[in-house]
């Protein structure tokens, strides 16, 4: 492949079928729930506490995680979400160019930042309390139809963005 050819907004050759809604769904729903639960862990790990909502947000978002904190990752500026490797995997399952890995790549930064605003934010809350505001994100970007493919999934999660951006004030 060359530069310009990865560059390009035209899909990769071997996606031929663009993922539909319940897939885009799915994506959506399993990359704000793991994010959920990477966050989750760190506002824990930060505030020396072992009840940090997991248990709750595990149930709103229908899975587990087995995410742990990194200090190391943390002391050498890293990608303490492993975000890139997120971005990259979905991207590759749903037939995305790189430049809709950069775009989805942004989107999940963006809501890695604004759940830690809200997380931070209700650090020694009740576990209900503090995954409320994640839950009103994941429920309202899985409503309705949307757009397919990497896009769907880019814009689920702009739109879980927003819910939190909302709900911290700005």
């Amino acid at each position: 492949m060359i530069g310009v050819s990865r560059l390009s907004s035209i899909p990769p050759a071997g996606a031929q079928n663009t993922p539909g809604t319940q897939q885009v769904k799915q994506e959506a729903r399993t990359a704000i729930g793991e994010i959920g639960h990477r966050v989750l862990a760190w506002t824990s790990a930060s505030a020396r506490t072992s009840d940090s909502g997991s248990t709750a947000w595990a149930s709103a978002a229908g899975a587990g995680s087995d995410f742990a904190p990194d200090a190391g990752k943390l002391a050498g500026r890293g990608d303490i979400y492993d975000l890139q490797g997120m971005s990259s995997a979905i991207a590759s399952r749903m037939g995305g160019t790189p430049a809709q890995e950069g775009a989805l790549h942004r989107a999940l930064g963006d809501f890695a930042r604004a759940a830690m605003v809200q997380a931070a934010g209700l650090s020694g809350a009740s576990p209900e309390q503090q995954t409320a505001g994640l839950r009103d994100a994941l429920e309202n970007a899985l409503g309705g139809d949307g757009e397919d493919g990497i896009d769907g999934v880019t814009a689920r999660i702009e739109q879980a963005t927003a819910t939190l951006v909302g709900q911290n004030g700005g």
